[in-house]
């Protein structure tokens, strides 16, 4: 197999699709929340972070593959676990990215030719362009992420610095602390840390994975915390009445801050896109091979790309979209779903850190992380729980299954 992923390609592949929309609708909810002390809040959230991505890094690096941290898991935990962890995933990128696209498809509409177009109609057509872009390969991936998050970086870190020296007013924390409020925003400020489980999906294709997987998370760890931290900062020490990032980027860019931020919030959103579902497939197609899924999954063409899974996954994608346009399903539904099984996935892979790790802090943050997670599998809607349920039951189902045929 072709290793065309370095070190730098790699940065762009994880910094993009992790900041997400979240850089643009999570510090503004935080300050909205408990004021002055968001920044502390982000604080605590980036820290943990580093802890979530080490873990994750450190299994994917402990039994390499593109079915990712489910190796590792199946090997600490169980071959049910490998299973679960993977069917987890996968039923998350079901619903996950079709809201993620929805939400690239409101920020477009800001844009002045697109005021009229459907938001399903966008949303559509940047569903063809993620196909066409996963079907060239993780090389077209990488460089169309890579020149979002730059593009990203740039403007972010110019804007926030430009308000923080002109535009901005420090002084002593005047809000008062609120331990339940506290608490809340940081269960919502979790989702900035969310997206390193699915990096290890891509590991055969990385060059020299053990050396660059390391590196790359070193850098995009940085490069992330200290976004994710000047913006959040900005934000709350800007001099003006309303707070939220076109708000902060306005000083510096003037009328183009809603178009621009437009562009680069959509633009993220297509990176996580084309991130979490060119890992899922590509895990799709080694767990075919392993009859896991049904044979034709496993089907690459000339870029190495698994174009069947591609396809598929992406007419699941398409019908949940004209399921929205119906009325049957919404953005909160969607999103929803999708949480679950990321937290459920994330869950298994923090268990199997725990029993591996033998570092006394790393398994205290571990339990934090655990336990966060859990609660917010519980804040979800009960058809979404009960549709965690039905996979897992049919995972134990199938599970046990091939444990009767073996014997």
């Amino acid at each position: 197999m072709n290793k065309n992923i370095g070190l730098i390609t790699l940065c762009g592949l994880i910094i993009g699709p992790i900041l997400g929309s979240g850089i643009v609708l999570l510090p503004p909810i935080a300050y909205s929340n408990i004021g002055d002390f968001a920044i502390l809040a982000w604080i605590i959230i980036m820290i943990l972070g580093i802890v979530f991505a080490y873990v994750f890094t450190f299994l994917s690096l402990e039994s390499p593959g593109n079915e990712g941290v489910a190796i590792a898991v199946g090997n600490i935990l169980g071959l049910f676990f490998r299973d679960l962890c993977s069917n987890f995933l996968t039923a998350a990128v079901c619903f996950g990215p079709v809201a993620v696209l929805i939400t690239a498809s409101t920020f477009l509409k800001n844009i002045y030719f697109l005021k009229n177009v459907n938001i399903e109609w966008i949303a559509f057509a940047l569903i063809i362009i993620c196909i066409l872009l996963l079907i060239r390969g993780v090389k077209s991936i990488g460089k169309f992420n890579l020149i979002f998050t730059g593009f990203t970086a740039v403007i972010l870190f110019c804007g926030s610095t430009y308000t923080l020296f002109f535009s901005s007013k420090f002084h002593a924390p005047q809000s008062t602390f609120s331990f339940s409020k506290f608490g809340y925003t940081l269960l919502l400020l979790f989702w900035a840390i969310v997206g390193w489980e699915v990096v290890g999906n891509y590991i055969e294709d990385i060059k020299n994975p053990k050396k660059t997987l390391m590196k790359a998370m070193t850098i995009s760890l940085i490069v992330i915390t200290f976004l994710y931290l000047i913006v959040a900062l900005s934000l709350q020490t800007f001099d003006g009445n309303t707070y939220d990032i076109i708000s902060i980027m306005t000083p510096l860019l003037g009328s183009f801050a809603i178009p621009i931020i437009g562009i680069m919030a959509s633009g993220l959103c297509v990176s996580t896109y084309l991130m979490i579902v060119g890992g899922v497939t590509r895990m799709s197609a080694k767990r075919s091979e392993n009859n896991k899924l049904p044979y034709y999954l496993s089907k690459v063409n000339k870029h190495g790309s698994p174009v069947y899974a591609i396809i598929t996954l992406s007419c699941i994608h398409l019908f949940m979209l004209i399921l929205v346009s119906y009325n049957v399903l919404n953005l909160d539904s969607l999103v929803s779903c999708a949480n679950v099984f990321f937290l459920s996935n994330a869950i298994i892979g923090l268990f199997a850190g725990f029993k591996l790790l033998q570092n006394i802090k790393l398994k205290i943050s571990i339990l934090i992380l655990i336990t966060s997670f859990a609660l917010l599998i519980l804040k979800a809607d009960i058809w979404s729980k009960f549709l965690l349920i039905i996979v897992f039951l049919l995972s134990l189902y199938i599970n046990k299954k091939a444990t009767i045929m073996k014997d």
